[in-house]
């Protein structure tokens, strides 16, 4: 697949197939595409990856989100098999330039994904909850002073596959 098809295939998957496993191979080349991306100020120590296919940890996690946002259980994975969290650990030289480190890394991994045949989705607001969670975190082997900033969740879909969208321009733009 040309990187174009991947981007005008890639969507956001909330139906995945919990028992369906991602192969190792597939989840190893996500990670490397994430190790890939762009980081500002070449601050490769300020951002460590999480491969997490424990189902209990992600019950954990979601278990957690639920109580952090004041809301009834739900599964905030979408029934993913597989998570990548990216922890940051904040610099002074360059406040918050993590967020956008972290978006650059998930951007490949999906983009990556997606070549793959896998389905994805980009995740914020569990990984926020998690992020106030230091025992969870400490679990899940986050390095100290690290903090998760967002995950990729990825599998495979139960509706089936994407289908390629047209590129088009949809935000607004200005040429000067």
């Amino acid at each position: 697949m040309q990187t174009l098809e991947a981007i005008a295939k890639r969507k956001s998957t909330r139906d995945f197939d919990p028992n369906r496993a991602v192969p190792d191979e597939v989840i190893d080349t996500v990670v490397k595409a994430g190790c890939q991306a762009p980081i500002g100020g070449s601050q490769r120590d300020s951002l460590h990856l999480t491969v997490c296919r424990s189902r209990d940890i992600l019950d954990e996690i979601n278990q957690s989100t639920a109580a952090a946002m004041n809301v009834e259980a739900r599964d905030f994975f979408y029934g993913a098999p597989a998570a990548v969290f990216v922890s940051a650990a904040p610099k002074q030289m360059a406040p918050s330039v993590e967020y956008a480190n972290a978006a650059c890394v998930i951007e490949n991994m999906l983009i990556a994904a997606t070549d793959a045949g896998v389905d994805n989705i980009y995740l914020w607001g569990a990984v926020q909850a998690l992020a106030k969670n230091p025992e969870l975190c400490a679990k899940m082997g986050i390095p100290e002073g690290f903090r998760p900033v967002s995950a990729a969740a990825i599998g495979y879909s139960l509706s089936g596959e994407a289908q390629p969208r047209e590129l088009s321009v949809s935000l607004s733009v200005n040429y000067i």
